[in-house]
């Protein structure tokens, strides 16, 4: 029996100041689209490649509320927070971040 091999974690994008994330699926592809704090109608759609359905984890992020309506699943963040989003396989994981100016004002 084969062991799957390890994938590593490749960077997708990384985004500032989002109060709002919605996961979604239509027909055979995934899609997550970013809403900005205080701007709610200022989006970032992230686009996933369409040949495969991603299993979709949020990680670290603490969220007031998630309201499930098929096909679309939408996060209430508890306030502005930096979001990174990395793929491993068919996995991809949307998880809070440190920015470089945090980073900088705990040392």
């Amino acid at each position: 029996m084969k062991t799957p091999v390890p994938q590593e974690e490749q960077c997708i994008d990384r985004v500032k100041g989002v109060g709002a994330i919605i996961l979604g699926v239509s027909e055979n592809r995934n899609w997550i689209e970013l809403l900005y704090e205080g701007d709610l109608m200022h989006t970032k759609k992230i686009e996933l490649p369409s040949d495969t359905l991603f299993d979709i984890f949020v990680e670290e992020i603490p969220h007031k509320s998630t309201i499930y309506e098929y096909p679309r699943t939408l996060i209430y963040l508890d306030g502005p927070c930096d979001l990174e989003l990395v793929r491993e396989g068919n996995k991809v994981i949307v998880r809070g971040c440190q920015t470089r100016e945090n980073e900088s004002l705990k040392s």
